[in-house]
């Protein structure tokens, strides 16, 4: 007798609709990344501590919080766009100075990292 494994119970298994969001996305950051492409680009890697804290929910929005702090100082005249990775080097969120617009950003969830990590080597080295 054929013995089959149902999807659903497959840890990597992605539900259709899942999957489609996914690569929307995907694309957004693709797209987000494209706009760093040329530009001085600073990456920041948080400490253990504020790695573990940059994924909690609760009172204090963690990520709000150190993104405008590293914003803050890494806003050196030339700095214009910043990657900020947790302490295992994975990317948390990114960010680009637009003309006029100051600083614009995006978070990369926690199940793309690994993923966004490799579209950032590809196209920004």
């Amino acid at each position: 007798m054929a013995e089959y494994k149902l999807k659903f119970l497959d840890p990597d298994f992605i539900p259709p609709e899942e999957e489609a969001e996914r690569q929307k996305t995907l694309d957004e950051l693709n797209a987000f990344i494209d706009t760093m492409r040329g530009r001085p680009l600073a990456g920041v890697t948080l400490d253990e501590t504020q790695s573990a804290q940059w994924d909690q929910k609760g009172e204090v929005d963690y990520q709000d919080h150190y993104g405008r702090e590293i914003v803050r100082q890494v806003d050196d005249g030339e700095t214009e766009a910043l990657v900020i990775h947790n302490v295992q080097g994975l990317p948390l969120a990114m960010a680009f100075k637009s003309d006029g617009a100051g600083w614009q950003g995006i978070g990369v969830d926690e199940r793309l990292r690994e993923i966004v990590a490799g579209m950032l080597e590809e196209k920004l080295g």
